[in-house]
């Protein structure tokens, strides 16, 4: 008997159970649920809210025998580490954490010199290509009338006629300024695209004379309004995943990641 009390191995066992009656006394069986009065009328109290209308006994034990069946097997659950090994629950459960992370990060309200800032750095986002909408009637320089018909032209346009009533081809376009650049050029592009709107100008390539008017000019960035709107809503986005990022860190900073090598 004292070689047996001198064993390791007697020792090894002796220490572990005693470890484990330590953890039991201390806190409890780790299967026994506790429910405590304000737990069951907490319970209670949401099941009559589902129904609107106070439960009768026969739906309060209903109630409390579905919840502790329930209970017993989301706590089995992670016994078994289901939440650990389950992609869909981990996803879940790491959402559920992010959402709790974001509403300790809201992020102040920004002034206009933040939303200024954000536009001048992220305008291409909001700001839509400008779209000239113009026609042009041509008048080839082969033609020696060419600059004689222009004017007259010119000036029965501008009192009210239309290219229809006067016979004239008229090309209309509602394009990019690029696309204008490829019909005539860059500097009569820019000329084209300075227009004021519902006039009729002339304007000149190197082999045509040109008669233009611009219709309207769309794009660009959304009224002030509408911007300030979409400005904010981005600017709180960006700075509130930038948070979210920071506060991640954070809580993995409290935690030590090892890569055991082969």
């Amino acid at each position: 008997m004292s070689r047996l009390w001198r064993e390791p191995t007697l020792h090894f066992f002796l220490l572990a159970a005693a470890l484990l009656l330590g953890h039991r006394l201390v806190a409890g069986n780790p299967r026994t649920i506790v429910i405590t009065p304000a737990l069951k009328a907490d319970l209670l109290r949401r099941y009559g809210d589902q129904l609107n209308r106070p439960l009768t006994s026969a739906e309060a034990e209903a109630c409390m025998t579905a919840w502790k069946g329930d209970e017993a097997l989301y706590r089995e659950a992670l016994r078994e580490g289901i939440d650990r090994d389950d992609p869909t629950v981990r996803s879940v459960l790491i959402a559920k954490m992010r959402e709790r992370v974001m509403l300790r990060t809201r992020p102040a309200e920004p002034t206009e010199s933040d939303l200024q800032q954000y536009l001048a750095q992220h305008r291409d986002q909001f700001e839509a290509p400008l779209m000239y909408e113009h026609q042009f009637v041509v008048f080839p320089k082969s033609d020696p009338q060419a600059a004689h018909k222009r004017t007259q032209d010119e000036r029965r346009l501008s009192a009210g006629a239309t290219t229809a009533s006067l016979g004239l081809r008229s090309t209309a376009a509602n394009v990019t300024r690029d696309r204008i650049e490829q019909e005539f050029g860059p500097e009569v592009a820019g000329q084209i695209c300075r227009l004021p709107i519902g006039q009729w100008h002339e304007l000149e390539t190197s082999d045509r004379l040109l008669l233009v008017k611009m219709d309207g000019i769309q794009g660009g960035l959304p009224p002030p309004d509408l911007l300030h709107a979409r400005l904010l809503a981005a600017w709180q986005g960006e700075m509130q995943q930038k948070a979210m990022a920071q506060a991640t860190r954070r809580i993995a900073d409290r935690y030590r990641f090892e890569e055991p090598s082969r």
